[in-house]
């Protein structure tokens, strides 16, 4: 028997040397050159990062712009960099290199969609290797290249890699200089503090919360090497060269004030630790609410026998290590959330690495674990294969599934009211969103926009005023999305609209709310020509307006305009037809009615006023109707008896258009 010989990295016994082989092939005992590990172990990333490019492109510029987005297009792309830094930087705060990279790509390419959420997806990539050689460095390349797995397939990730925010970019750098850290303190050379130092700046001009993982780092450091004063004395050097790497921006008095700034979210609660950030850091944001009910102490439980056994295989720092990244962050946004509203998952996103290492020590330790017996096969393949059942869960319903879409359909609305608005009218867009205001700018929509309310502090008083001063010598209201229900503010618009004005449209687009107002009074501007049709002892027809094409809900709406002629001694009905050839459901050539009392019962034909002309608003739903040509015809009736009014002409209706339905 030959002793135990080092090759290429390889223990091992080797049996017979590879030439005394029968085809110079190695045989089993012979030993395998680590250089072959290392190369199949970078095509298994290079594949991974391949199929996470994938999966980051996959339906990137499938829905439009959310309000953050917008407003990163708005005003870090589209506005010069120095009136960024000058004007935006309190409030909405960012470090500079988050506001010059948008601002760079946007100008080098373009602001749309596709092109600006490019960049996040391309930079979160960085994590994929990140978290390999963090892995690596940790339980060895096993531990690598589960976790690489991990963040190519995390849900979390891939939602804001797809986002036009600077997120996802911080993920990935941040990332980057954690597996860094790792490195320059166990490996100690010049080379490796130097690109933590950079990797660490640069996360933290990316994102200000990158300063919690620089603290968490600064914690298991100061702990763990405490003793080691040749160790602490170069780390202390790092984070002081750091320190002066940030100090020209992180100083400044206005940005150290705060400029004002108070947060978007929520204030902190130790309990949605639990059940919300770790699911969500996780998972991701698009489980059903029942499922991360369920899931949440199980991970819990995953991650806290993923560090005992981690532990028990001598990983005392590592441990430690991971532990300092997970917890630490949660603990500092908790207490700074306690002062403004910023208790939201993504601003600790860069403690995701943490959890995703911990639950591979968990499949590690139980493959390594003797004591586990015969499960040692079969556990770790259940625990890989649940993670990936619940991330693609998580991820289907992001990519296919409408009620986790991340943003309405606010580019429909603008193309909606692109085709309807004229200059004279004032669009009320009621929820505090930027993402339509992009749009509504991209697309040149001819009429007035106003933000009512404009915050949740504006007063009931003032957005009367407002309200008065947008609607005198306008045509029409248009009140778009739905305020914040959560401010005390809102209902007071709609209040004062349905007090106030005529609701004469309502529909909807990509689940946004679509209603158009108008004056009560009519002037004859508002129809023309002659009487369409005269109803004996009733009303004289003097208009119509049939509002094609049909509306998004698949509705077809109707204004007709009466001229009272006296008041009649029974309240009568307005029918509104369309009608065409033979309905086989009905055997009838009826399609589809609206029937009801003039101005849906506001007024009676018993009491109105001969010297008013009304404006008569009726919807006719179309989901049944197939493509074809039909005729809309309108009466009056007697409710009791359903005998019709005669016009003068002796019809028992007036049609007032012939359509075709496509």
């Amino acid at each position: 028997m030959y002793p135990p010989i080092q090759q290429n990295g390889c223990r091992r016994r080797v049996v017979q040397a590879i030439e005394h082989s029968t085809n110079g092939s190695p045989r089993k005992g012979d030993c395998i050159p680590l250089k072959a590990h290392n190369n199949l172990a970078v095509l298994i990333v290079t594949l991974l990062i391949l199929l996470g490019f994938g999966l980051r492109l996959y339906h990137i510029d499938k829905l439009p712009y959310r309000g953050d987005e917008a407003f990163t297009i708005r005003h870090w792309v589209n506005e010069p960099l120095s009136d960024t830094l000058k004007n935006v930087a309190t409030v909405d705060p960012h470090p500079p290199l988050a506001y010059a990279l948008f601002r760079g790509w946007g100008q080098l390419f373009s602001d749309d969609e596709f092109i600006i959420r490019l960049l996040p997806a391309l930079l979160n990539l960085l994590g994929i290797a990140a978290l390999y050689a963090l892995g690596k460095r940790i339980g060895g390349r096993a531990m690598g290249l589960i976790a690489a797995l991990l963040w190519t397939l995390h849900p979390f990730q891939i939602w804001h890699a797809q986002d036009a925010r600077n997120y996802a970019i911080w993920a990935g750098l941040s990332a980057t200089g954690i597996w860094l850290a790792l490195r320059a303190v166990e490996k100690r050379r010049l080379i490796d503090w130097g690109l933590y130092i950079i990797a660490g700046a640069l996360a933290a001009y990316v994102y200000y919360l990158e300063l919690f993982v620089l603290f968490s780092l600064n914690v298991y450091v100061l702990i763990s090497y405490r003793h080691e004063r040749s160790l602490l004395k170069r780390w202390i050097v790092a984070q002081v060269l750091i320190a002066l790497i940030l100090a020209p921006w992180y100083l400044q008095e206005r940005l150290i004030s705060g400029g004002g700034y108070t947060g978007t979210t929520g204030n902190s609660s130790i309990s949605k630790l639990f059940t919300w950030f770790l699911p969500t850091l996780t998972f991701g944001s698009t489980l059903p609410q029942d499922i991360t009910q369920i899931i949440w102490p199980l991970i819990l439980v995953s991650l806290i026998i993923g560090g005992v056994l981690l532990y028990k295989q001598r990983m005392h720092r590592h441990v430690m290590f991971l532990i300092a990244i997970g917890v630490i962050p949660a603990i500092l946004l908790s207490i700074v959330a306690s002062r403004i509203n910023v208790f939201t998952p993504r601003y600790i996103l860069a403690s995701s690495p943490a959890y995703l290492l911990l639950f591979v020590g968990l499949v590690i330790g139980v493959k390594s674990y003797r004591q586990f017996g015969g499960l040692r096969r079969f556990v770790p393949l259940i625990l890989i294969v649940g993670w990936l059942g619940v991330a693609l869960i998580s991820l289907n319903n992001y990519y296919n599934n409408a009620a986790y879409a991340k943003s309405p359909g606010w580019d429909l609305l603008s193309e909606y009211l692109a085709h309807r608005v004229v200059p004279n009218d004032v669009i009320i867009q009621a929820s505090a969103d930027d993402a339509f205001d992009y749009y509504y700018e991209r697309d040149e929509l001819s009429a007035r926009l106003e933000r009512i309310p404009a915050s949740p502090n504006e007063s009931e008083a003032a957005i009367i005023n407002r309200l008065q001063e947008s609607s005198n010598n306008r045509e029409s209201l248009w009140l778009i999305a739905q305020t914040n229900p959560d401010w005390p503010n809102a209902g007071i618009v709609e209040r004062w609209l349905e007090e106030n004005m005529q609701l004469v449209r309502k529909t909807s687009t990509g689940n946004l709310r679509i209603e158009q107002y108008m004056r009560p009074s009519v002037d004859a501007s508002d129809y023309a020509g002659a009487p369409i049709a005269t109803f004996e002892a009733t009303a004289a027809l003097v208009g119509a307006d049939v509002l094609l094409p049909a509306e998004p809900t698949n509705e077809l709406n109707i204004h007709l305009y009466w001229q009272p002629t006296q008041t009649t001694t029974d309240s009568l009905k307005v029918f509104v037809h369309l009608t065409g050839d033979m309905n086989p459901a009905t055997n009838l050539p009826l399609w589809s009615q609206d029937d009801q009392f003039p101005l849906d019962g506001r007024i009676e034909t018993t009491t109105w006023d001969v010297n008013t002309i009304y404006r008569d608003v009726y919807t006719l739903p179309l989901s049944d109707v197939p493509a074809g040509t039909y005729q809309l015809v309108v009466g009056f009736y007697h409710p009791e008896t359903g005998e019709r009014v005669m016009t003068t002409t002796n019809s028992d209706s007036a049609m007032i258009a012939e359509i075709t339905l496509p």
